[in-house]
């Protein structure tokens, strides 16, 4: 499927989507992005007026679930997968933000203190965030332990 018409196909997707939940939309806007697999992600940047409080829970848990309904809904009509993220209000980029500052308060901690550091479970999107934020620190090891979906991060002082 072309660009333009993947585009056309999430913006459409994602509008009536939002229409089916009685959601007003302000703006919609797509940023291509690249995926940890390599393939093309749109991101659905959209900003609402609306009372957010509903989609917008502590782990945007319901925004998620009307990502995947969007995504399954563009793959029934494409017939092939389609990579969008949803982001309303910003709340992705504010969440990311504090997981990157999380990651490096924790990385410095480790390296004055000389200990691991376990962090709470996170989805594979946001182990993903910290391994990269820390991997350019050489006192500082991360990685990945448990199985899905209480797979955490451990930050350690590298040997």
């Amino acid at each position: 499927m072309e660009s333009q018409n993947q585009i056309d196909l999430i913006r459409r997707t994602v509008e009536d989507l939002f229409r089916r939940i009685d959601f007003k939309l302000e703006s919609l806007n797509l940023e291509k992005s690249e995926g940890p697999d390599g393939q093309e992600v749109f991101i659905v940047k959209i900003k609402s007026d609306d009372d957010c409080t509903l989609l917008l829970d502590d782990k945007g848990q319901n925004l998620k679930a009307l990502e995947h309904l969007a995504r399954l809904l563009a793959f029934k009509e494409a017939n092939k997968k389609v990579g969008l993220v949803l982001d309303l209000n910003d709340f992705l980029e504010k969440r990311n933000s504090r997981i990157l500052e999380l990651a490096r308060l924790v990385a410095e901690k480790v390296e004055s203190s000389g200990k691991s550091f376990v962090l709470r479970p996170m989805a594979a999107y946001e182990r993903r965030l910290i391994h990269l934020e820390l991997a350019g620190r050489p006192k500082i090891k991360t990685e990945s332990i448990g199985q899905e979906p209480k797979r955490k991060v451990i930050i350690s002082p590298a040997l």
